[in-house]
């Protein structure tokens, strides 16, 4: 198969650090030219909140950086990136990898990073380039592609003529965005790539402009080109490339931790049934108005591109829909907290009174009475012991002690 001009892959993993990396702060610095796209020169891209999050700030980095200049299973790994918003141990976190193919296919590698059957990247081993820096938790990343042509048409994938309405340049859109070749998952030929048919179920297209477009799916994104590549002498395709690695990249990130933290959100609620409710309900609406101000905003910046991509992301993922049914459902939790809050109490003040009561009628009796005989104090302490008896035999009291039982068990 004819290897394209250029084919730069980016490889997002999930991860749990125990300690602060020890690289160096910031993101990776990618150059062409006169242009660097460093923490500094990104932070002038997206507004301070944006920037907050994706580099951290003075005394407080949140991203780390690890260069590198590895060759191994054909592709060349140019260096790493962490990106951690928290300081504690065991903080979530990811990891990323950049790479850039040398002798093997685009289509091969990003298949190999989703672990398709009968593929494999010799030598590549995310785990081992961390050195200990964080723990990943999956095998399988997040990708990004960015691919151009030589020649004026990408050589067609899928050459059945089912898929003859499918142009070459989506069907590579396609591939690499969902990592797969016609043994794997061939696509639903009516199911066509058009504008039109987005959302989870279909194409989330991003149209960057004349020379290149993009596609986001569940597994990933893919950006191809429209036009021959000049190599070095293509000064958008490079200065592309470095918005692929810098910018546009930092967009899909907040997608992933948007998707990691409504992730940990569900796991909270659910484990929220097994403790204490008061103290379950606060630690809920703390998380939740944590993400909110830390992740969960649909604007990153005055430029376009990274919001749609954003945007795409979000729909790929349902991270809309997941997020509101956490609500609902901790608001669902808060109801039920606080109504069996109220039941509790109300209980208690029913025992009170049923304990309470016979005492304070025995004590005016024995007022009233006016006597200070041992025999009849007994006697009426005996009669307010049966009266309060047999009030707890009573079908309102048994049910009031199975509610205060059960509820300090």
């Amino acid at each position: 198969m004819t290897r394209p001009a250029r084919a730069v892959i980016t490889a997002v993993y999930q991860a749990t650090f125990p300690k602060t990396p020890d690289w160096a702060e910031g993101p990776l610095p990618f150059e062409y030219g006169d242009v660097r796209a460093g923490a500094d020169e990104r932070s002038t891209y997206y507004p301070p909140r944006t920037a907050r999050l994706l580099y951290g700030s003075t005394g407080r980095p949140r991203r780390w950086h690890k260069l590198l200049d590895l060759r191994t299973g054909g592709v060349e790994i140019q260096g790493m990136e962490a990106v951690c918003l928290r300081e504690e141990p065991g903080a979530h976190g990811l990891v990323i990898v950049h790479l850039k193919t040398v002798d093997a296919h685009p289509l091969d590698v990003v298949r190999a990073l989703a672990r398709r059957r009968g593929t494999r990247l010799d030598g590549f081993d995310p785990r081992e380039l961390v050195d200990e820096q964080a723990v990943l938790d999956a095998a399988v990343s997040y990708t990004l592609s960015f691919v151009t042509q030589r020649g004026r048409w990408f050589p067609r994938l899928y050459r059945h003529l089912r898929y003859a309405r499918w142009s070459s340049a989506d069907q590579w859109l396609w591939a690499l965005a969902s990592r797969t070749n016609v043994a794997d998952h061939p696509p639903d030929p009516r199911q066509l790539p058009i504008p039109q048919n987005t959302g989870p179920s279909g194409f989330d297209f991003v149209r960057l402009s004349a020379d290149w477009r993009g596609l986001v799916l569940r597994d990933g994104l893919s950006l191809v080109g429209c036009r021959p590549d000049e190599g070095p002498r293509d000064p958008f395709y490079n200065h592309a490339e470095l918005y692929f690695h810098s910018i546009y990249l930092d967009a899909v990130l907040i997608g992933v931790l948007q998707l990691q933290g409504i992730s940990d959100l569900e796991d909270a609620l659910v484990s929220a049934l097994d403790a204490p409710f008061a103290s379950a309900m606060a630690e809920l609406e703390r998380r939740v108005t944590l993400f909110r101000h830390e992740l969960w905003w649909q604007h990153l910046s005055t430029h376009g591109v990274p919001n749609q991509l954003l945007g795409a992301y979000q729909r790929q993922h349902r991270l809309r829909e997941r997020f509101e049914q956490v609500l609902t459902e901790i608001s669902d939790y808060n109801r039920l907290t606080r109504d069996d809050e109220k039941r509790y109490v109300n209980n208690a003040l029913v025992l009170f009174t049923l304990v309470t009561v016979p005492a304070g009628l025995a004590l005016a009796l024995l007022q009233a009475l006016g006597s200070h005989s041992p025999w009849m104090f007994g006697i009426v302490l005996a009669a307010c012991l049966v009266f309060t008896a047999a009030l707890l035999t009573t079908r309102t009291a048994r049910v009031v002690l199975r509610s205060v039982r059960k509820r300090f068990r």
